[in-house]
């Protein structure tokens, strides 16, 4: 290959997220990684003192890196020419919402690995096992709730039932708040098997108040928004200052380098002191892109690769996702542990049902149910419920006296050859071409959200809510989800599958992907967790080949 390298490294790591922070830990004990090269299309910040970017300074105070006008994706549903969407999950700072995620921590099960064997041929000629034993993924799981370290008080199962759903370990907080217990009491008078879960602050940036997951008190109070020293932030603190890291924002990767079957290097882009775009390429024997599904896929499919199988694109899904507002008459309690309980808590209900005779998919979901007035902003509301004026006011002053239950489920969407991610003609501000993201619900997904749609209004009656509102169906851009799998799907052999069984892509050897990207499923719950594990599994390949 005859290019002009501005740069060389023992390895390249795209993307600083959620999937490649594990990555770069195992990394850093690794020791033929002497030096690694990380690009991410956000900025890599400098701390001041103890303060953290908020979501406010991520949307509103500070420039993006990446403008949305010039970075876009097209949507093509059934019966809707393409539409352009902005992406709103562009990096602003490097990392982008990993520094505010949070959430419910939930393990895929067993089942979720073998939909093939489970339902044969039914569900279509996409939907793949997983090349993967369970009891491996379930390692890499131990590891990365260690490091995140959880918390939950296990209220409505016993421990043994609860370390089944959600795996451990986990740091016990004080006991249930008023409102998740009577949620879980509720629930399961009614037959549903309700739990309060296990949740995990990530990188979440506290408010004006910052709460004790432990205590359910204040930590300081007078501190605008307070950098927990949690297992992110204390890990982009050793990036910054090991001389073996070269922190790289503000790049744009345009493609991966490949000749004669193995990866030869990264191209992006790179704006100069005076705006302009210049091209740069990092020559290295090891790629890993860790940047989320839909831009791993579109680098892929931009790079020189053979796509010999033509499953480069292919098999991408969102998760499934239902929500609905439950107002009940439980008046608001005034004790500050449950006022905040929202901030760090959730009950869930998984796996309760069975679709039966309805169809062929016969396993259930997670419906997690948070205080809405705490987890949420009136913006939010507005977006979900389509509400405005008299009626968003009559609400917010409901959410103020009484709890309103905010009911979110996650389930499995189904690949299919009508969901996939190709290149369009267009051009972006990059000169890229645009990604178009092809979309339409598998039979499945159908049975399924008709079925949700019917428990939700059971939810609300088992809760005495004297208002139910459910969010529509999703369509159209509604669809767009916060997980997005598949496009470079991991299996067996390079006939059925991009990547291998340790996500090393087969075109193109020391090329791998550590993000949703090699899921051939997308499982029944959140799949943060599982992108993660994943993603601290295949580092120890990377690491011992790099050693």
């Amino acid at each position: 290959m005859n290019t002009r390298w501005t740069s060389s490294a023992d390895a390249v790591v795209v993307g600083f997220g959620l999937t490649g922070a594990p990555v770069l830990e195992r990394l850093l004990g690794a020791p033929g990684a002497n030096d690694v090269a990380v690009l991410d299309r956000g900025a890599f910040w400098e701390p001041e003192g103890h303060s953290f970017p908020g979501e406010r300074s991520l949307i509103l105070d500070r420039p993006l890196t990446v403008d949305p006008g010039e970075d876009h994706v097209l949507l093509r549903t059934p019966g809707a020419g393409p539409a352009r969407l902005r992406k709103w999950w562009a990096s602003r700072f490097a990392g982008g919402g990993s520094w505010l995620w949070y959430g419910q921590l939930s393990r895929f099960r067993p089942s979720d690995l073998r939909m093939r064997s489970a339902y044969g041929g039914a569900l279509g000629p996409e939907v793949r096992d997983w090349p993967l034993d369970f009891a491996e993924l379930e390692r890499a799981y131990d590891h990365v709730q260690g490091r995140l370290r959880p918390f939950g008080c296990a209220y409505g199962h016993t421990e043994a039932a609860y370390r089944e759903f959600d795996g451990g370990p986990y740091r016990k907080r004080p006991g249930p708040s008023h409102l998740e217990r009577t949620l879980v009491d509720r629930l399961g008078r009614d037959g549903m098997n309700a739990y309060v879960g296990q949740s995990c602050l990530g990188g979440r940036a506290w408010d004006t108040c910052p709460v004790s997951p432990d205590t359910g008190r204040p930590a300081e109070r007078g501190r605008p928004l307070l950098a927990r020293p949690n297992w992110y932030v204390e890990l982009y603190g050793r990036l910054r200052e090991d001389p073996r890291v070269r922190l790289l924002g503000g790049c744009y990767v345009s493609r991966v380098l490949v000749a004669g079957g193995a990866v030869q290097g990264v191209e992006y882009l790179q704006r100069d002191d005076a705006g302009e775009l210049r091209t740069r390429r990092i020559r290295c024997g090891t790629v890993v892109l860790t940047p989320g599904a839909l831009e791993t896929t579109r680098i892929l499919l931009s790079s020189d690769l053979p796509n010999r199988n033509g499953l480069l694109g292919r098999r991408f899904t969102f998760t499934l996702e239902r929500t609905a507002y439950l107002v009940t008459a439980e008046p608001r309690d005034r004790d500050l542990t449950d006022r905040l309980a929202g901030l760090y808590g959730n009950v869930v209900i998984k796996d309760f049902y069975d679709l039966g005779e309805t169809g062929p998919l016969r396993k259930g979901g997670k419906f997690a149910l948070y205080d809405a007035y705490v987890a949420e902003s009136p913006a939010r509301h507005v977006r979900n419920l389509r509400m405005l004026g008299p009626e968003l006011a009559a609400f917010l002053r409901a959410e103020r006296g009484h709890y309103v239950v905010k009911v979110s489920f996650k389930g499995e969407s189904l690949p299919s050859a009508d969901k996939f991610v190709s290149l369009s003609a267009r051009r972006n501000a990059f000169g890229a071409r645009v990604p178009t993201v092809t979309y339409a619900p598998h039979p499945a997904d159908l049975l399924l959200q008709e079925r949700v749609t019917g428990i939700l209004p059971r939810i609300g009656r088992a809760l005495g809510a004297v208002e139910t509102r459910v969010h529509p169906v999703p369509s159209g851009e509604g669809l767009v989800s916060a997980h997005h799998h598949g496009g470079a799907v991991f299996g067996e052999d390079a006939a059925q599958a991009v990547l291998d069984r340790d996500c090393e892509c087969f075109e193109a050897r020391g090329l791998f992907v550590a993000d949703s990207s090699f899921m051939p499923t997308s499982g029944a719950t959140n799949s943060s967790l599982t992108a993660m594990a994943n993603a601290h599994r295949v580092a120890g390949t990377v690491a011992a080949r790099l050693s």
